[in-house]
């Protein structure tokens, strides 16, 4: 067998993979029974290696019980008021209004119950909330005066502190973030909300890590004073992969599509290592000793880093690469990437399902199989008529060659985990990457004279700083062309798996894999490339399900249907009653769009102009996403959706219809009357209330109607009752107990009520008076603070339901 790292890397994750997904008992044993089996079959692989293999397959499962398992140690303590006593890890994170703090704890007791106690290591992250003070002028002020110094915690620091203990929150949503996996991966079990009152600090820990951190804090603090806010940022991005940097920054790093160089990744441990290789030249230090001056700086770059999986697995593999040439042995990069990921699988199995480490590994594993090829063949094409001095590739076609072998490696993970890539990616990474390597080093040789000589902060900085304005600018110039070039961006949802194949058989045979001047293997990929292209067009023509999903907005409304006929629509947008700084289109609507694959909405629906409903229509039309219908109710006040020429507006009331062209029927039951604008407190009542019908299927649209409109409603219902039968109900106004009524929800009569509400809400909706009467009438109820996201599907005769949490 050749290559058994590799192997073992691979059913390493498939190991880990199959218990994350519950995979039953009999798939795993018939996995393990087929790699038994294989050294009966093929004579070049030895049953020592399949052993091997075999072992870490049996490590995976290990490991992925161990970081999932099936039980939940904190499952007594959350949702309870909790008392701990923990290890603050790293420095406390700060925002306008609250500090988080991730810790481990030594000891963990609910408040109410002495005896549910937990001695067991677990990680918290606590935040604490503060009372901002209106005229501090940034955030460190801000904490300064809403709290005492005491609450400048370091590493180290022990800590009491009593709060509520919650489990973090999965995925929500369709594209949406699994928050509960990211923390899981960064080892962090539960969240702990608490008040400034109940923390107190009890003692003090110290370990080598610690120092490290307090080192690099130190010189963080430094950046600060000698750099304004965007140039520090960017080097504490650059050389500690800082993730608490200036948002506005990030984002035009990501418009850009070079997201990656402020996390600190192979690139970065590349430039480290090219640094210290060139002292070691310089001292004239042979390379059989280049890798006992190496594995320390390596080592104190990961610790300062916070261990980033992207700097283990490229010191690893640039430690093979120094070892293998001082003893002048030959180097095998998937041997060395296969051996990096077991590493960091086998400490933090989590790893595993994270963008990071899969961008990270899909990168370097993009360059290790495309670069040199395709190299090879730009020279072979440019020296085809050249017998003598022969051309060789320069920076530029080297640079472009590695983006692109970089974008083939990573592309179809970006589309996976974030739905959108630019092409302008290209253009970036060969003009802002070799700008970022010279700022890196020339910060980090900042940073090391500062250290010792600070007198020399002041003149040092100037060129440092140029080069950081100068990264920026060059950025803006990116973004403005982006902008213009909006064709560049994809969004979308992941690849299919018959897409997948197509993607790498065409780059596979673009960089020469395939020797096609033989027969059979010409018509082995043309018959393959064929049957992935027909795939892939005919997924397209196969009959569709109605599909309804009531999106998890938090306390809002807004639900996504998708018609058998590739009809898209939208029925309010959900928004937040708080000023937030993120958008509920960015976090919840976009997300759900792209990873379906839709790329315009043929309606979207505005029920009535509350905040809850109408903020993410707005930010839909007002982006400019192609809506092609906004329909509104004859009552809504809305006026900047009524005076903007984005999209053409209509106004729906009792007894309007919209029919798509593949039977699904949208009809409006209220409001009643003439078009006149009500006042927002009028606007519930006025709330389009709607059914959508397929063949058999019914489900009705209430919006946030309360009783006066339901005992209207209910005489009309209990006269259809004998034509449409509805199934389902979205319940009106979130569970309000002013809605919901008894008669009403007899009249309608469905079998299940999805109620669309957040999560311990303000209102405390939904109402216990409604949830008793939903149980009295034997409706199956579905949340979305407890289910997230709630999909319908149904040919017009069955209907099966999901929801997206568990």
């Amino acid at each position: 067998m050749k290559r058994p790292l590799l192997w073992g890397f691979i059913t390493l994750s498939m190991g880990i993979a199959g218990v994350y997904y519950h995979l039953p008992p009999w798939v795993m044993l018939g996995f393990i029974g087929f790699l038994a089996g294989v050294p009966f079959f093929l004579k070049n692989i030895k049953i020592a290696q399949m052993v091997f293999v075999l072992g870490l397959f049996g490590a995976g499962v290990i490991l992925g019980y161990g970081a999932f398992p099936e039980s939940d140690a904190l499952e007594t303590f959350y949702e309870k008021d909790v008392s701990l006593i923990g290890i603050v890890t790293d420095y406390p994170i700060r925002f306008e209004n609250r500090l988080t703090i991730n810790l481990t704890t030594k000891e963990l007791v609910t408040t109410a119950e002495k005896n549910n106690r937990l001695e067991d290591a677990k990680g918290i992250r606590a935040t604490l909330y503060y009372q901002a003070d209106a005229n501090a002028t940034d955030e460190n002020e801000a904490l300064a005066t809403a709290t005492d110094q005491q609450l400048n915690f370091v590493p180290g620091d022990v800590l009491l502190l009593q709060g509520k203990l919650s489990k973090p929150a999965g995925k929500r949503n369709p594209g949406g973030f699994d928050y509960g996996l990211y923390l899981k991966s960064r080892s962090i079990d539960g969240l702990l909300t608490i008040k400034p009152d109940n923390l107190l600090h009890i003692g003090q820990e110290t370990t080598v890590f610690y120092q490290i951190l307090g080192i690099k804090r130190a010189l963080e603090n430094q950046l600060e004073a000698s750099f304004s806010r965007d140039v520090s940022d960017l080097l504490k991005g650059v050389v500690f992969g800082e993730k608490n940097i200036n948002e506005n920054l990030t984002k035009r790093f990501q418009d850009a599509g070079v997201t990656h160089v402020l996390s600190v990744s192979g690139l970065h441990v590349g430039y480290v290592f090219l640094a210290l290789s060139l002292l070691l030249i310089m001292a004239k230090i042979k390379k059989r000793y280049w890798i006992i001056f190496l594995t320390p700086v390596l080592l104190c770059y990961i610790a300062i880093t916070g261990f980033a999986p992207s700097v283990i697995r490229a010191s690893i593999m640039l430690l093979c690469l120094t070892w293998g040439q001082g003893i002048h042995r030959e180097r095998d990069a998937l041997n060395q990437l296969s051996l990096a990921g077991l590493v960091i699988l086998g400490i933090w199995p989590a790893q595993l399902f994270q963008a990071g480490f899969q961008l990270s590994m899909g990168a370097v594993l993009g360059i290790i199989l495309f670069y040199r090829p395709l190299l090879y063949l730009y020279e072979k094409w440019r020296n085809r008529k050249r017998v003598h001095n022969k051309i060789k590739s320069g920076p530029v076609v080297q640079g472009l060659v590695l983006t692109f072998c970089a974008t083939v490696g990573t592309m179809p993970i970006l589309l996976y985990h974030f739905k959108s890539f630019t092409l302008i990616s290209f253009l970036s990474n060969l003009l802002v990457v070799p700008l970022i390597g010279v700022f890196l080093l020339a910060g980090m040789g900042f940073l090391m004279i500062i250290s010792i000589v600070p007198v020399l902060a002041p003149v040092l900085s100037l060129p440092v700083a140029f080069l950081g304005e100068s990264i920026i600018v060059v950025l803006d110039g990116i973004n403005d062309l982006g902008k213009v070039a909006n064709i560049l961006w994809i969004n979308r949802g992941g690849l299919s798996l018959a897409e997948t194949g197509l993607f790498l058989l065409l780059v596979f045979l673009i960089s020469g894999y395939f020797y096609l001047r033989q027969p059979y293997v010409r018509n082995t990929v043309m018959s393959l490339g064929l049957v992935l292209a027909l795939i892939v067009m005919a997924t397209s023509l196969f009959p569709k399900n109605l599909v309804v999903t009531v999106l998890d907005v938090g306390q809002g409304d807004s639900i996504l249907i998708e018609t058998p006929g590739g009809l898209n629509y939208l029925v309010d947008g959900g928004g937040y009653l708080f000023e937030r700084s993120n958008r509920v289109s960015d976090q919840v609507l976009y997300p759900a769009l792209y990873s379906k694959n839709i790329r315009a909405l043929d309606a979207i629906f505005l029920t009535h102009n509350h905040v809850d409903h109408s903020q993410g229509v707005e930010e839909l039309v007002f982006d400019g996403y192609p809506v092609k219908n906004l329909f509104m109710s004859i009552h809504t006040n809305n006026e900047a959706l009524l005076d903007q020429q984005l999209a053409p507006v209509s106004l729906l009331k009792e007894g309007s219809v919209i029919e798509g062209s593949d039977g699904v029927t949208i009809k409006v039951y209220n409001p009643e009357g003439t078009i006149i604008p009500k006042e927002d407190e009028q606007q519930n009542n006025a709330s389009l209330v709607m059914s959508v019908s397929y063949q058999k299927f019914n489900l009705l649209l209430c919006g946030d109607i309360e009783a006066e409109v339901e005992e209207k409603l209910a005489k009309e219902f209990r006269a259809l009752s004998s034509e449409q039968d509805f199934q389902i109900i979205k319940i009106p106004h979130h569970g309000s107990k002013t809605s919901s009524s008894l008669a009403f929800l007899q009249a309608v009569d469905p079998e299940i009520a999805v109620i669309s509400v957040g999560a311990n809400n303000f209102f405390n909706h939904p109402s216990d008076v409604v949830m008793d009467r939903l149980a009295a009438q034997e409706m199956m109820t579905l949340r979305t603070d407890e289910r997230g996201a709630v999909e319908i599907t149904s040919n017009g005769e069955f209907i099966r339901i999901n929801h997206y949490v568990n």
